[in-house]
C-alpha cells in the first residue's frame, strides 16, 4: 500500500520560488536574441571554412544540379546545389544551434505563473494545500 506525501509549504516560500521561477524564464526568453546573433556569426565562420577549403581543392564534387524550386525562378540569377564531399580530418565542426525559448512556451509559462502568483497573493492562508502545490510544481 502506498504511503501518502503530507506536505506543509508556507505560502511566502513558494511565492517567492514562484517569482524566482518567472523572472529566470524571463531571462531565458530575453536572451533568446543574444544565443541567435552568437549561433549566426558562428555559422557565418563555419561557412567560411568551408568556402576556404572549395577553394583549396581538398574536396571532391559529387554532383552538381541546377536548383530548380517551385516559386524560385529568377530572370538574373541561377541556383545550383552541389554536394561536396570533404575529408572528416579536414571538417570543421558544425555550430550546433541554440536552445530557443519559444514565444508561445514564454507566454503560457508566465500567464500560469502569474496567476498562480496572484491566487496565492489573496489566500489568507499560512500554508498552501497539496492541490495547489501540485498545480504549480511544474513551473519550479
Amino acid at each position: 500500500m502506498a504511503k501518502s506525501l503530507n506536505l506543509k509549504i508556507k505560502k511566502a516560500k513558494l511565492i517567492k520560488t514562484l517569482e524566482a521561477a518567472l523572472a529566470e524564464r524571463k531571462a531565458r526568453y530575453e536572451s533568446n536574441d543574444k544565443n541567435q546573433a552568437k549561433h549566426d556569426k558562428e555559422m557565418e565562420a563555419y561557412t567560411a571554412s568551408l568556402l576556404k577549403l572549395i577553394k583549396s581543392g581538398k574536396v571532391e564534387f559529387s554532383d552538381v544540379s541546377e536548383y530548380n524550386r517551385y516559386g524560385a525562378h529568377s530572370k538574373t540569377k541561377v541556383e545550383y546545389a552541389v554536394t561536396v564531399k570533404v575529408p572528416k580530418s579536414l571538417a570543421p565542426q558544425e555550430p550546433k544551434s541554440p536552445e530557443l525559448y519559444p514565444d508561445y512556451k514564454y507566454r503560457d509559462d508566465k500567464e500560469a505563473i502569474e496567476n498562480a502568483l496572484r491566487m496565492l497573493e489573496m489566500s489568507d492562508d499560512e500554508y498552501v494545500s497539496a492541490g495547489t502545490i501540485k498545480s504549480v510544481s511544474q513551473y519550479l
